[in-house]
């Protein structure tokens, strides 16, 4: 029994351990600027986006100010970071998962919480990486609707199990497959 609580955190700890490998690269072997300026025309998300701005930690996001393959990449990265912790806080609820579910969804989003601030911390000593209190925010929320996800994922099952037990599908209303309905059983 002991080893099947260690074997539902695989998941987990292989997503810390993805997020790790990442963090430990420098800026410049992660960047997708010149393959994205390649990919795309530049003149129509130029004509479409330009007057697009708004300020993240402080730096202005813009065309203006990042270049359209760093705009574009920007909005890579954050969904990249929402994404991973989402994952993330998914995996982590689904490990906890002791059936005291508000319980168990508070913790995995603090766990979350706490490798996305070590995670910022250690891009403080990776070359070409700065750590952003907004990143673990970022990263906060994406683990927070992950966990809501495997949540909303577990009440649904629960009813379709539910449902089947009762004897009726989600759509059958009560009916067995081919039989009669009820209409015909009054007669």
């Amino acid at each position: 029994m002991q080893f099947r609580k260690l074997y539902k955190w695989i998941p987990a700890v292989m997503i810390m351990m993805l997020l790790f490998v990442f963090s430990s690269q420098p800026y410049q072997q992660q960047s997708l600027k010149t393959d994205i300026e390649k990919s795309i025309t530049q003149h129509s998300v130029k004509e479409r986006l330009s007057g697009f701005s708004f300020t993240y930690a402080g730096h202005e996001v813009s065309i203006q100010s990042l270049g359209i393959g760093g705009f574009i990449e920007f909005f890579i990265r954050k969904a990249a970071h929402f994404s991973i912790y989402g994952l993330l806080g998914m995996f982590v609820l689904y490990a906890l998962n002791s059936g005291r579910r508000g319980r168990d969804f508070t913790l995995a989003v603090f766990i979350s919480f706490l490798y996305a601030c070590s995670d910022e911390l250690h891009q403080a000593f990776t070359p070409d990486r700065t750590p952003m209190v907004q990143d673990v925010l970022l990263d906060t929320a994406g683990a927070v609707c992950g966990a809501l996800v495997l949540i909303l994922f577990w009440r649904w099952r629960t009813g379709r199990k539910l449902a089947h037990k009762r004897g009726k599908g989600p759509l059958d209303n009560g009916r067995k497959e081919g039989g009669p309905s009820r209409a015909s059983e009054s007669r």
